[in-house]
């Protein structure tokens, strides 16, 4: 399978509503960081705590669009997408389509997640085009 299908499954594999937390445990590398909107960074194992609080519940997600996909080099390549989801927070729902940077790393054969930061909200699909 081509370096990029790998990358693409690895984020369809993210936006399961099995394991959206959990995920990142075996698929990031040992310094990971993910940004949330508030801007404050949590690492894998936070946030799989985070989903398994029983605060926030998904109830569905999906990568609804990749925007830019580039190798920075062999080893390392930048996805930039939307990810439709809906899910609850404290018993309230939402409903969010956020733009997510994501920063993958080859570790020995492998590719990991390094890096991911979540925008706020609604993405405005049309300034994409």
């Amino acid at each position: 399978m081509a370096d990029k299908d790998q990358i693409l499954l690895i984020l369809e594999e993210f936006a399961s509503k099995d394991r959206m937390g959990s995920f990142l445990i075996d698929n990031t590398t040992p310094d990971f960081l993910f940004i949330r909107p508030s801007g404050n960074p949590i690492d894998a194992k936070g946030f799989a705590e985070m989903w398994s609080s029983g605060d926030l519940v998904l109830e569905t997600a999906e990568i609804t669009k990749v925007h830019k996909f580039d190798f920075l080099c062999d080893d390392v390549a930048m996805c930039v997408f939307t990810m439709g989801s809906k899910f609850t927070y404290k018993g309230m729902p939402n409903s969010d389509l956020p733009t997510v940077t994501s920063i993958f790393k080859r570790v020995d054969g492998s590719w990991k997640i390094k890096w991911m930061q979540r925008s706020t909200g609604q993405s405005d699909m049309s300034l994409w085009n």
